[in-house]
């Protein structure tokens, strides 16, 4: 009943989404011990995990994923391994950005920055979200992690702070995860 006003006038693939979204989310909380519960959608549409669990949802082509812990904030983001067209790529990117992507297959790279920057944003401490831009900070990408320094105050995030993270790319998609 908690989950309900999620999905009201969802259409069947969003619903599909948020069904196997809970569902990774449930076997999760189950692993951690924690009993059988709705986890109802907040204001900034991410899911409100039990008060002693960090959490984070994420789905893509078809699939989806969940992790959760006892303690800090944990964040994760699931796309589809392709390019983003090129009148997106100064959205999410800076010139810096674009630059240390270099000219090959940028449009994938500049997916795999926005995987990035969405798990950084998902990593933060419950009741104190607060919504900010790509350009609130820079991903710098290696072989299998990625660097995101914030350029600015967001949160109890700081100016000049450096979130390290995990990233993947198997099967199609990319994985990219951060915790605390």
């Amino acid at each position: 009943a908690e989950e309900r006003p999620a999905v009201v006038g969802a259409v069947p693939a969003r619903l599909d989404e948020l069904v196997a979204g809970r569902t990774a989310a449930r076997r999760v909380l189950e692993a951690l011990g924690q009993p059988l519960m709705g986890l109802p959608m907040g204001s900034d549409r991410a899911a409100i995990w039990p008060s002693d669990i960090s959490g984070s949802i994420a789905h893509a082509a078809g699939y989806a994923v969940a992790v959760g812990r006892h303690g800090p904030p944990v964040g994760i983001d699931l796309e589809e391994d392709a390019a983003l067209a090129p009148d997106l790529w100064p959205i999410i990117c800076s010139q810096v950005e674009l630059r240390r992507l270099g000219p090959d297959d940028t449009g994938r790279m500049v997916r795999r920055v926005f995987c990035a920057k969405e798990a950084v944003f998902k990593a933060q401490e419950a009741g104190q979200r607060v919504m900010f831009g790509f350009d609130t900070l820079s991903v710098t990408l290696a072989d299998t992690g990625f660097d995101a320094q914030f350029l600015t105050d967001a949160g109890a995030f700081r100016a000049g702070q450096i979130v390290r993270g995990r990233i993947i790319v198997v099967d199609g998609l990319v994985l990219a995860g951060v915790q605390w």
